[in-house]
């Protein structure tokens, strides 16, 4: 027989212990209930009406769905004259974090947290380009609004605060070959502006649409284009315009259609002149070898930079 002493120990652990077995013995059973069950023999991303959200090959979780698929980006730029790139084919990552994903139930873009199996975003529309950009930016639309955000391992950042009607990555690439996504193009209410992402500043706002910028001068578009400098001073206005670019510090004319007029810094000098042939569109993309110009989708030529 136990003395009185030891029958109130052994009470006290049983009050103790009996409810933490109880609750252990809840817990197991509720983890095995909840198990994923890795049911995708390729580790597709969407697979027999689910989602799947791998990280570094495992199975963290899956999100019953019937109408769901990839995302794909929306380009909106051909509605203005921004100099935009159009040769991206990077699809977007479904997988974007340890933490998130992004897939399109029904019409809506959804940011998903499939550790905690909830939507952190929905959205109507995404910009990426098709290709990386120095900041991880993706523009995101809700109705008729765009906003700047990042993904980050602790969710959605807000970059930029504000609403906008329109933004943009002008086709300045790194050379590393990604969209430099340091300064942004923004339209709101037709007052346009050049902000510094990282600054969160406008360098510069206008009621004229702002097409292409580089550090000596930005490029507007009001019946025709216009160059101006920093000081809103206009440069090069004895020249026709039919297109206008900037890469790096080369300012590109197109005058009189079949002219092409390459302008190096700040000098008011031609560094080349070169004559083209007829096209119907023209573009102009930084590659390893100078300046690609683009006429209708194909290469035609490369200038050669110093």
């Amino acid at each position: 027989m136990y003395d009185k002493k030891t029958l109130i120990v052994i009470i006290i652990l049983l009050a103790i212990f009996t409810p933490l077995a109880v609750i252990g013995t809840y817990f197991h059973f509720s983890k095995e209930d909840n198990v994923v069950v890795d049911d995708n023999p390729n580790h597709e991303f969407i697979y027999n009406n689910k989602v799947y959200f791998y990280y570094n090959n495992e199975l963290i979780n899956s999100y019953p769905c019937n109408n769901c698929s990839n995302v794909t980006t929306t380009i909106n730029d051909i509605k203005y004259h921004t100099n935009y790139y159009k040769y991206g084919t990077e699809e977007i990552e479904p997988i974007i974090s340890s933490v998130a994903a992004i897939f399109t139930e029904g019409d809506k873009i959804i940011i998903y947290d499939y550790n905690l199996d909830i939507k952190l975003a929905q959205y109507d529309a995404i910009k990426t380009y098709n290709i990386s950009n120095t900041n991880n930016l993706m523009f995101v639309q809700i109705g008729d609004i765009w906003r700047v955000i990042q993904i980050s391992e602790n969710g959605i950042v807000a970059i930029i605060d504000n609403n906008f009607d329109y933004v943009a990555i002008p086709n300045h690439l790194t050379n590393d070959y990604i969209l430099d996504s340091s300064k942004i193009i923004v339209n709101n209410d037709d007052v346009w502006q050049i902000i510094d992402v990282l600054e969160n500043n406008a360098l510069i706002t206008v009621n004229e649409e702002i097409v292409d910028f580089n550090d000596l001068y930005y490029i507007t578009y009001t019946d025709g284009y216009h160059i101006y400098n920093y000081n809103n001073e206009e440069i090069f206005s004895n020249i026709i315009k039919d297109y206008v670019a900037t890469i790096d510090d080369y300012t590109l004319i197109v005058s009189n259609i079949n002219n092409l007029l390459v302008y190096k810094g700040s000098s008011n000098t031609i560094a080349q002149n070169i004559t083209l042939p007829n096209y119907e569109e023209i573009d102009f993309v930084k590659s390893t070898n100078g300046i690609d110009i683009m006429l209708d989708g194909n290469l035609h030529d490369t200038i050669a930079l110093d």
